[in-house]
């Protein structure tokens, strides 16, 4: 046995390197950069650990909702740095209040190359590291056997990551803990780190300068997926949705790993005791929340869906200071296809993995925007002072 899975059923979740007694699994790369494990023959005791964690072999129950809510920090500066409407700052505050500590996902580029991995938060001032979308998949691993040790210890765990993650964290635990709460991300899938490198080093190349942060949705413009840069040079970009034509690509489900596309996750009923992401179309399916509508909430800072799986989740979600409104989860699934189904593989994912396997994102950008035709010079003229001007004479 080589594998635990075959790559296009694996997760990366790096469960089973974790767990092996010896270390004869590592999580090594495919040709698209999608973390894989490799068993080491030469190592390996065939004491079957690895299989009895894997998630995909044994996949974690899945539930209903306690309850479902729209929900948005009042905090501004809170929304202002946040992708949605700062769900996860305002739990992981509310649990950090009770002691304990908060594991979440952060960024860091150096030489303008990106690396994602899960860190512990203790202190609420160290919160924002954690802050914002990243659309690629990290490494939450290698954070699993602290988080053990800590909950043998009687510790409060707030573990917030992909679903395949927390998955991969429930099977490496093998038990449940009472003092472990999950919160799990609305995911369209994952895109893979070497895959979004090869996009910041087409930017570096284009701007001739390394860069200093990026952000995948920046709320300077208001909501939706609009990037900023920030280079060495302290210049500043901010992109228009499909300026680059990285988002189109990823929206499209171009370039997904394979098991993004049979999910087991994108469902209605989840794994985590909490699931949260954005709540698209509530202007359709509840325009009286609004504050457009004299409702509490003010759609230019972006919404949360915040669903409470089960009652630990709940008493959670109450105690933070989230203005919240009743929904249902037909109401969030009407316009989140993160939380139908899995997106279907497009016929020319193939063709665009190729491009960025040859680190060729130019040709990949290039492809794109034929794809996208009119649409992508609208979408640059839609943040020009013409335009501006012209939205606020309409009214619109």
């Amino acid at each position: 046995m080589n594998e635990v899975v075959p790559p296009h059923r694996c997760t990366g979740c790096g469960a089973c390197s974790i767990a092996c007694p010896v270390s004869a699994i590592t999580m090594e790369t495919t040709p698209d950069g999608f973390l894989h494990s490799h068993i080491n023959q030469d190592v390996c005791i065939n004491c079957k650990r690895c299989l009895k964690v894997c998630p995909v072999l044994n996949p974690p129950e899945k539930r209903k909702q306690e309850a479902v809510y729209a929900a948005q920090s009042p905090n501004a500066a809170v929304l202002q740095h946040s992708a949605s409407g700062g769900a996860f700052f305002e739990l992981a505050t509310a649990f950090l209040a009770e002691g304990g500590s908060v594991y979440g996902a952060t960024m860091k580029l150096e030489n303008s190359q990106a690396d994602i991995s899960h860190l512990a938060v203790t202190d609420p001032q160290d919160l924002p590291c954690l802050q914002g979308s990243k659309y690629a998949q990290g490494r939450a691993y290698p954070v699993f056997k602290e988080i053990r040790g800590k909950l043998r210890q009687g510790e409060r765990i707030l573990f917030s990551g992909l679903p395949c993650q927390v998955a991969g964290l429930y099977g490496y635990l093998g038990k449940k803990f009472e003092t472990l709460t999950t919160v799990d991300i609305f995911c369209h899938g994952n895109t893979s780190l070497d895959q979004l490198n090869c996009y910041l080093t087409y930017l570096k190349d284009k701007y001739h300068s390394d860069i200093d942060e990026y952000i995948f949705r920046d709320k300077e413009r208001g909501t939706g997926y609009k990037p900023k840069v920030t280079l060495k040079s302290g210049k500043v970009i901010r992109q228009t949705t499909f300026q680059e034509a990285y988002w189109y690509l990823f929206q499209n489900s171009k370039f997904y790993r394979e098991s993004c596309h049979s999910c087991p996750y994108a469902s209605p009923k989840r794994i985590s005791d909490i699931s949260i992401g954005d709540f698209w179309g509530i202007e359709q399916v509840r325009p009286e929340l609004l504050s457009a509508k004299d409702g509490r909430l003010n759609e230019r800072y972006g919404i949360s869906a915040v669903l409470a799986n089960t009652k630990k989740g709940k008493a959670l979600i109450q105690a933070t200071q989230l203005v919240l409104e009743d929904s249902t989860i037909d109401e969030v699934a009407s316009h989140g296809a993160a939380i139908r189904e899995p997106q279907a593989a497009p016929e020319d994912r193939a063709q665009v993995l190729e491009m960025f396997r040859e680190g060729n994102f130019a040709q990949a950008k290039a492809y794109a925007k034929r794809q996208l035709g009119l649409y992508y010079y609208l979408d640059l003229l839609s943040d020009t002072q013409l335009v501006k001007l012209a939205k606020r004479v309409l009214g619109t």
